[in-house]
C-alpha cells in the first residue's frame, strides 16, 4: 500500500479556482493531504479567492511570472509551466505516495496539469470533464485543450449525462456522474457571505474569450452593443485584464469612457461579482463559468458567443446571442430580457463536490 495520498489540484485561473473550491474545502474537512498548485495563467486577486474561501492549503507557483493577456504570450508561457508543474509533483510523488492530481475544465493549464501528471506517473482526475461544443476550433483553444486532457484522463468527473455519454468513448477512462457542476457549490459558499440583494435596473457586461477579443470587427461591434444597451440602462462592464488591454490596443477603451452610462470595473472579487451580477436586470457575458453561476440564480443571460458547450439556463433564464434575432442592444432596449428571469435554484449542501472526493478517496484507499 503507498504511504502517502496525496491530493494535488493544479489551477491556471480565477474561474478554476473558484469551481474548484467547494472540492478542496470538501477534502480539507476530511483531513486529507491537499497541494494547491498554482500555474501562473492568472495572477491577479488569486491570493484574495483562496482567503476569499477560506482554504487552508498555502499555494506553491509552479512558475514566477507575470499575467498572461495574449495568445502568444500564452504559447511561450506553456513549457516553463509544464517544467515547473512536473518538479513540484516528482516532489510530491516520491515515498511511495499515491498522487492524484486534479485538473479541471479546458484552458492551458488543464493542459498543463494533466501532462506533467502522466509524465511523472500520477493518476489524473478530470473536473467538468466530457463538455464538449462538437466543433474542434470553437472555441479556441479551450475546444483543443478538452479533447487531449480527454485522452489522458483517468478518471473523468462528468457534470451530466451528455458528458458521461461523451467520455464513455474512451475505455480506458473511469466516468462518474458528479450530478451537476461544482459551481454550484461555490455559489452556495459565496451566498452564506452575501445573501442575494434586492434587484436593481442595470446590465452587467463581461468578455474576455480571445474569440471576440482578437477579431478586431466582432470586439467593435460588441462595444457598440454596449453602448446602445447603455442608452437604456446603466451598464457595468467587468474588464479582465486581457480585455482592458485588447480595448486600449484597439482605442475603443475611449468610446467605453465617453459612453453615458456605462460603468467601467476592474476585475472583482468572486462575492462581488455574484453580488453585482445577481442584483442586475440582465448579464452579457461569453464566460461559461457565468452561464452556469446565473442559471442557478436566474439572472437573465444574454451569452455573447456564437456556440456553447454547456446546457446550463439554455431555455430558461439564459439565451444565445444568435437567437436574439432583432439584435442584442433591442431586445434589452425592448425589455424582453426579462421574461428569462427564474427563481434561485435550489443550492444543497450534498452537491458534485461531496459526490467528486467519496470518489478519490474510494480509489486512494
Amino acid at each position: 500500500m503507498p504511504e502517502v495520498q496525496v491530493l494535488v489540484f493544479v489551477v491556471g485561473t480565477r474561474a478554476q479556482l473558484i469551481k474548484v473550491a467547494p472540492v478542496i474545502l470538501e477534502c480539507e474537512s476530511r483531513a486529507c493531504e491537499v497541494k494547491l498548485l498554482m500555474t501562473g495563467q492568472h495572477k491577479e486577486t488569486m491570493d484574495d479567492l483562496v482567503a476569499e474561501f477560506g482554504i487552508r492549503a498555502s499555494p506553491d507557483f509552479a512558475m514566477s511570472s507575470t499575467e498572461r493577456d495574449s495568445i502568444w504570450g500564452l504559447m511561450a508561457w506553456l513549457p516553463g509551466a509544464f517544467l515547473g508543474v512536473r518538479k513540484f509533483l516528482r516532489r510530491w510523488n516520491k515515498r511511495g505516495s499515491n498522487v492524484f492530481v486534479l485538473v479541471h475544465g479546458d484552458t492551458l493549464s488543464t493542459l498543463v496539469g494533466a501532462a506533467a501528471a502522466r509524465s511523472v506517473g500520477a493518476r489524473v482526475v478530470h473536473l467538468e470533464s466530457g463538455l464538449t461544443s462538437g466543433k474542434v476550433l470553437d472555441p479556441f483553444p479551450e475546444e483543443i485543450c478538452r479533447r487531449l486532457v480527454f485522452r489522458m484522463t483517468d478518471m473523468a468527473m462528468c457534470p451530466s449525462e451528455s458528458a458521461m455519454q461523451h467520455m464513455a468513448r474512451y475505455r480506458k477512462v473511469e466516468c462518474i456522474d458528479t450530478q451537476g457542476n461544482t459551481i454550484l457549490d461555490a455559489v452556495r459558499c459565496a451566498l452564506k457571505a452575501l445573501p442575494i440583494p434586492a434587484k436593481a435596473s442595470y446590465a452587467v457586461v463581461s468578455l474576455h474569450r480571445f474569440q471576440n477579443l482578437y477579431d478586431i470587427g466582432r470586439l467593435t461591434a460588441l462595444v457598440e452593443t454596449v453602448v446602445s444597451v447603455a442608452e437604456v440602462m446603466e451598464v457595468h462592464f467587468v474588464l479582465h485584464p486581457a480585455t482592458r488591454k485588447r480595448l486600449s490596443q484597439l482605442s475603443l477603451m475611449q468610446c467605453l469612457d465617453q459612453a453615458p452610462n456605462v460603468i467601467l470595473h476592474p476585475r472583482m472579487g468572486y462575492v462581488a461579482f455574484l453580488s453585482l451580477a445577481a442584483a442586475s436586470d440582465c448579464v452579457l457575458t461569453d464566460g461559461g463559468s457565468n452561464q452556469e453561476e446565473l442559471a442557478a440564480l436566474g439572472v437573465p443571460t444574454i451569452i455573447m458567443r456564437p456556440r456553447t458547450e454547456r446546457a446550463d439556463g439554455l431555455g430558461a433564464n439564459a439565451i444565445m446571442e444568435a437567437d436574439v434575432h432583432e439584435g442584442v442592444a433591442a431586445f434589452v432596449r425592448d425589455g424582453k430580457h426579462r421574461a428569462l428571469r427564474r427563481n434561485c435554484m435550489p443550492l444543497r449542501a450534498d452537491g458534485p463536490s461531496r459526490r467528486i472526493v467519496d470518489s478519490v478517496l474510494a480509489h486512494a484507499s
